[in-house]
């Protein structure tokens, strides 16, 4: 057992340090400020406190971090009016699989004590020691309270351990006068072992799998998040060029393979899916989808399943209705403790001394070349049109939920995690902030943002942090001047043509947009008189194209260009849904699912 003693403070900080993290973000708060006193008073340590606007810009910029990283980001928040604020960034984190670690300091043993026998209540307290805790269990793989220093070493490596082998984000509450009390220091390094699966299972998975891909032929491969967030990509991009079997990506694993690769075909997003990669990926023989996960924007209006499909996911797999290798017909099957990295490895040996019917499909470009008359107004798809043209593997897009994420899915993009967007979770207002910890986790890319106007009134104040930092950020102000996606949703009606437009007599509101989706008007170029950068507004092509080379001659220097859009233009990958009906057109039933027959060989 150690005799070097340290507190509790510096034994986080050593372990943070051990696992290389380079950044602590949030917003300071006097119940932890011993915590970031021991980073600030070590002038050798390797972490920056990286102050936030907000608690929510604070936990978006530390998923951004952590996601391009694939380090562990801390950010640090005080009790209660902290903790609270940033619970929505964090269950994000959670839900995509992002290496977040809660930093929540918190009142004193004492007053602790006094709360709870005479009444008092401290600053940001609920009344409830366990309120904080609590709330972060469900969107944490780990959550400890410390309350005595004796507590601390265990504690803190099993929220560490936890983070780092589950891939998600942890939570430590701290008392305030435990933060400089003695603890054990660590005597070894941190071990976290990843999962094991099962073989007998996997083995079986794999001999399903390639029962189909013999019986039907032709697969496509679906590449999925997981891929990124477990390191993978090395092994699938081995798998496809040993197979030269062609691949499609889901929109959220967008980029994880670089776009020029000869066997990409493009973004599957269901019926948000160019109709040439949609028909490539339907009339495959089977879909052999590796770490994507059932989310409606991963799926774009249609089913996930279909005969003829393999899912590789959540540490199982699922193996459609086949015939196997002795003739007989198999309905679908489900194996469990199937590791990701395993069932690739094993699939990868067998297929290449296997004979079954190849799948070679033409490609057709991702990003449809819309007419670009300089003088014309910019619509969401001339815009990215624009913007594809002018993307070099010098950027990194980040996209904002809404129409600028369906508006840029079919962007080229020529590197490895060149595209980053939280399109499970959809929070709006992500990529502003998420931009900063995004430039923080690799200098050497110029981060690109682009976030619808709704989107930006969340979270502009990060555009303070853009040049407090000194980034390089270039910030696309979607302007439409109102929610547009929101709109969309419960009645599509105002984006349709006149020719399809549903005339509502007895409910007139239903044909124009609702008022509450409606936005205050901003000058968001001018916010940089006010934190810092430069700015312009563009509302044609020629305006678009002028504003890009200013940004490339001014490469040091944050930027935010608002981009003015006629309030009823939508991106053509979004428009299928104004061919049904919206949750408010059809006020007694459910809100319309639109399916998609996938199978062609049935």
């Amino acid at each position: 057992m150690s005799t070097q003693q340290v507190t509790v403070a510096q034994y986080l900080k050593i372990r943070l340090e051990e696992l290389g993290c380079e950044h602590i973000f949030g917003v300071a708060g006097n119940y932890s400020a011993p915590f970031l006193n021991t980073i600030e008073e070590d002038p050798e340590s390797t972490i920056q406190i990286s102050g936030n606007t907000n608690e929510i810009n604070a936990g978006h910029c530390a998923d951004g971090y952590a996601r391009v990283s694939g380090k562990i980001a801390p950010v640090g928040v005080t009790y209660g009016v902290g903790a609270f604020s940033l619970l929505n960034p964090v269950a994000g984190s959670y839900v995509e699989h992002n290496r977040v670690l809660v930093l929540n300091g918190a009142p004193t043993y004492s007053e602790q004590k006094r709360q709870r026998v005479e009444g008092i209540l401290y600053s940001h307290m609920t009344g409830d020691e366990k309120s904080n805790i609590d709330a972060y269990r469900s969107v944490t793989v780990a959550a400890e309270q410390i309350r005595n220093a004796s507590q601390a070493p265990a504690k803190i490596d099993t929220v560490l351990t936890a983070i780092i082998s589950e891939g998600r984000p942890g939570y430590l509450e701290v008392y305030e006068d435990v933060w400089r009390k003695s603890c054990d220091a660590p005597v070894s390094s941190l071990d976290a072992e990843p999962h094991q699966g099962d073989e007998s299972e996997t083995d079986k998975a794999v001999t399903a799998t390639l029962d189909m891909i013999k019986q039907r032929g032709t697969p496509i491969f679906w590449a999925g998040i997981e891929l990124q967030r477990q390191q993978l990509q090395s092994d699938f991009q081995s798998l496809v060029e040993t197979t030269n079997n062609p691949f499609v990506t889901s929109i959220l694993a967008k980029s994880v393979l670089p776009e020029s690769h000869e066997l990409f075909r493009g973004v599957y997003n269901g019926n948000a899916t160019p109709e040439s990669t949609k028909a490539l990926f339907n009339n495959a023989g089977c879909r052999i989808a590796l770490g994507v996960w059932n989310t409606s924007k991963n799926l774009g209006g249609t089913s996930s399943w279909s005969a003829g499909m393999v899912m590789a996911n959540n540490e199982g797999v699922k193996v459609g209705h086949h015939i196997d290798s002795q003739g007989q017909e198999v309905g679908t099957q489900y194996f469990p403790n199937v590791v990701l990295k395993d069932f690739i490895a094993k699939l990868s040996a067998k297929i290449s001394d296997m004979e079954y019917q190849r799948y070679q499909p033409t490609m057709t470009p991702l990003m449809a070349k819309v007419p670009q008359d300089c003088t014309q107004p910019l619509s969401y798809d001339s815009f990215f049109s624009v913007i594809d043209d002018y993307l070099t593997d010098e950027h990194r897009v980040v996209v904002d939920a809404g129409f600028p994420l369906l508006g840029a899915q079919n962007l080229r993009i020529n590197q490895a995690d060149g595209f980053v967007s939280a399109a499970a979770w959809l929070s709006i207002g992500y990529s502003v902030p998420a931009s900063l910890g995004v430039k923080f986790a690799d200098q050497s890319k110029r981060p690109l943002v682009f976030v619808g106007d709704g989107a930006f009134q969340e979270t502009c104040q990060s555009v303070s942090g853009h040049n407090y930092y000194k980034t390089n950020n270039v910030v696309f102000v979607l302007d439409n001047g109102i929610y547009g996606i929101e709109q969309m949703l419960v009645n599509p009606n105002p984006f349709r043509s006149e020719d399809e437009k549903v005339h509502y007599e007895s409910r007139p509101q239903q044909n124009d947009v609702y008022k509450y989706n409606r936005l205050n008007k901003w000058n968001y170029e001018k916010i940089v008189e006010m934190v810092g950068g430069r700015g312009a507004v563009v509302s044609t092509h020629d305006e678009l194209r002028n504003a890009l080379t200013e940004v490339d001659q001014h490469p040091e220097d944050n930027f935010v260009i608002r981009v003015m859009l006629s309030e009823t233009n939508i991106p053509h990958s979004i428009a299928y849904r104004t061919q049904s009906l919206g949750e408010d057109e059809q006020p007694d039933s459910v809100p319309v699912v639109i399916t998609e027959q996938t199978d062609s060989n049935n």
